[in-house]
């Protein structure tokens, strides 16, 4: 008989499907529900509950009659976005033209390359880390563009200028990411300012993901001499960051960011973002604007994750695995000891003893963060210490 009909798809649907670590999720699945205790430190999505008062502000502005939003938001969240870029940075940006509020970070990654990349073009080339990000290599590749990734490795901090120029000057879009998920690395004010001379050189847009800017060790006598920079901080000509709510003000659910940078840039990008509706609604913008207004909450936070990293940087160190990066985002970045296998075995292992963690490879495109597990600061601090505790028994 024939075979029945079928719509034609986008071959990129199936070849950027998540890759299934099936196994792993069965088997934390499994434990579950034998009633085994299991400390999750695999998806990077933290407990800790959003502010009152952010709550309070997206419920007071939810009215009875909701207008469609506009894709650059009100001023009054522009205005608080540019406030926050001065008082953290000490930059200063044009909330009129220079903000745009986003629907989280991970629509801005994803539709971002569309807005340069000339898919007929010699020069549609995308570069970003590898590992990363897994929507810097889906955007590129749903944009028509050519993905490239770069691998990182010894301190899985991103330098573009060791890149060929031949690819430099193919380059139409470059990520950086600065924390670097998933390693916790930080890029200095140095090396950010000479990337930048980079885009300027080559002319090509070069956006900074900034998501885990707020979250930094700061723990006193144990933390970083200063908090990481941004790469506005290296003038905004060809740049753009992007920020997000997710982690800083424990937001994940709300999808709330903000792109910033190159005014002409972003006048490009306001026509663009009309196109596919991207608009974040008014409810949750007026909760953004009351959390990047404030600071406080921002701090505490941090105190936590730094409370839930700090108890794990002393067992590693305690119990001699190698920790690379990890000072900054909500990870630790964990070398695969000898003898354990690969980052998978690994991660089944410590999974058969309850402790669930996120093989490296899960992170890599073109064979980044192999050999590594990453660890989310999401479990709470004693569920912290019940699973350091069966860690160290597996010593």
């Amino acid at each position: 008989g024939t075979l029945p009909a079928m719509p034609r798809f986008n071959p990129l649907v199936d070849q950027t499907s998540t890759y299934p670590f099936v196994r792993i999720l069965a088997r934390k699945q499994a434990r579950l529900d034998a009633g085994l205790p299991v400390y999750d430190f695999g998806m990077g999505d933290p407990v800790e509950p959003t502010p009152e008062f952010i709550r309070r502000a997206a419920l007071d502005a939810l009215k009875p009659v909701c207008p469609y939003p506009t894709a650059q938001g009100r001023p009054e969240v522009r205005a608080g976005i540019a406030a926050y870029l001065r008082r953290r940075f000490g930059v200063t940006v044009d909330p009129e033209v220079q903000v745009l509020p986003t629907a989280g970070s991970k629509e801005a990654v994803f539709h971002l390359p569309m807005l340069v990349v000339d898919r007929d073009a010699a020069d549609r080339v995308v570069v970003f880390p590898d590992p990363g990000y897994p929507a810097y290599q889906r955007g590129a590749l749903f944009a028509g563009a050519e993905a490239h990734a770069v691998l990182l490795e010894g301190d899985y901090v991103f330098r573009p200028w060791e890149l060929p120029a031949e690819l430099l000057a193919r380059t139409r879009l470059m990520w950086l990411n600065n924390p670097h998920n998933p390693s916790g690395a930080i890029t200095s004010l140095a090396e950010l300012r000479r990337a930048a001379e980079l885009a300027r050189e080559y002319d090509f847009l070069l956006v900074c993901d900034e998501t885990y800017a707020d979250v930094w060790d700061d723990r006193p006598g144990a933390g970083l001499p200063e908090p990481p920079h941004s790469l506005l901080e290296a003038g905004v000509e060809n740049v753009l960051v992007l920020h997000s709510l997710s982690k800083r003000s424990g937001m994940t659910g709300y999808r709330s960011g903000f792109l910033a940078g190159d005014p002409a840039v972003m006048r490009k990008l306001r026509r663009f973002r009309a196109n596919p509706g991207l608009a974040p609604q008014d409810f949750v913008n007026a909760a953004a604007l009351a959390a990047w207004s404030d600071d406080a909450h921002v701090a505490e936070r941090r105190a936590i994750f730094n409370a839930k990293r700090g108890l794990l940087l002393d067992f590693f160190a305690e119990a001699g695995l190698e920790v690379v990066g990890s000072r900054a985002a909500i990870y630790i970045w964990l070398r695969v000891p000898p003898g354990a296998g690969t980052d998978e075995d690994w991660a089944e292992h410590l999974l058969e003893h309850g402790i669930v963690v996120s093989p490296g490879r899960m992170f890599g495109v073109a064979g980044g963060g192999a050999g590594f597990v990453r660890l989310a600061l999401v479990p709470a601090l004693d569920e912290i210490r019940a699973a350091i505790e069966v860690w160290r028994g597996l010593l």
